[in-house]
């Protein structure tokens, strides 16, 4: 829960606010899925993105050494 007292009021006001958002496991899910596949165009149908740009912000290039660890996670053999 976020608190504060808003300006000139003496009653505080609180609000959930979730530590990861759907946002943020979006920007996981892009990152898992270069880091398996490599392939940016896979990636910006699979997102449903509308240009190359924008998968490039969502996207962030992990380690090879994650591959493993993201394909044992997902329960997939490689």
């Amino acid at each position: 829960m976020r608190v504060w007292i808003p300006k000139g009021q003496e009653k505080p006001k609180g609000v959930f606010v979730p530590d990861v958002t759907p946002h943020d496991a979006r920007h996981t899910w892009a990152s898992w899925q270069y880091c398996l596949h490599k392939d940016l165009m896979r990636l910006k149908a699979d997102g449903v993105w509308g240009n190359i740009t924008t998968v490039t912000r969502y996207a962030k290039v992990m380690p090879e050494a994650y591959r493993a660890e993201i394909l044992e996670w997902l329960g997939i053999r490689d």
